[in-house]
């Protein structure tokens, strides 16, 4: 059964290029959208499997993407959501993953990336555009390391894989794998004990 895609962008030729890249991974677009509005309402109206959607689209109520994504996901929990956007703050990118965003692409970037993108979500993977990830990388370098680890804990904890813990916070999926198997044979999960768990988790650059 094809994936059932709804997109979502103010801008028509947006819309219309990422209609492109969904159909050439042999998904259907059920539905466009050009605000909130409509998004919400095709979401009501039709069964989907996948909505690609921008960051920001201009409303009244200036709702921005994190509020928006919120509300989609108390609705639709299990409905993935890849995100479109040109903004690079590390913090705001970060936080979209934590509201279940599962991918973040460029919309700069070439097409190929969401396409690749797509495949990836649809194999239940969390992607983000490569130009995005010192950004989000940021935020972990700035986290001292008890703290970080327990970042890492608390995502675990939520149910978060592994690939996708790695990619919240910008560092190599090594580090993840080390702090779970170092709270896998007990200790402080704060506390790496091993000189290779001290320092596992220099972001990806």
């Amino acid at each position: 059964m094809h994936t059932r895609v709804v997109i979502a962008d103010d801008h028509l030729p947006v819309l219309a290029s990422v209609g492109a890249a969904v159909a050439a991974t042999g998904a259907t677009v059920v539905a466009r959208a050009r605000s909130p509005d409509e998004l919400l309402a095709a979401l009501h109206e039709l069964p989907c499997d996948l909505l690609v959607c921008d960051y920001a689209m201009p409303v009244d109520a200036q709702v921005d993407g994190i509020e928006m994504v919120h509300g989609i996901r108390s609705q639709w929990p299990e409905l993935p959501v890849i995100m479109l956007t040109t903004m690079s703050n590390g913090v705001i990118l970060r936080a979209l993953l934590e509201s279940g965003v599962r991918g973040l692409v460029d919309k700069a970037a070439p097409a190929l990336e969401l396409h690749a993108a797509i495949r990836a979500v649809e194999q239940g993977d969390t992607v983000v555009s490569p130009s995005f990830t010192e950004a989000i990388a940021g935020y972990a370098a700035h986290l001292d390391e008890p703290v970080l680890w327990r970042e890492i804990a608390r995502m675990f904890e939520r149910g978060r894989s592994t690939s996708e813990i790695a990619a919240m916070l910008g560092v190599p999926v090594s580090c993840v794998e080390r702090h779970k198997l170092a709270s896998t044979v007990g200790g402080d999960e704060d506390t790496p004990k091993t000189e290779s768990q001290r320092h596992p988790c220099e972001p990806h650059r």
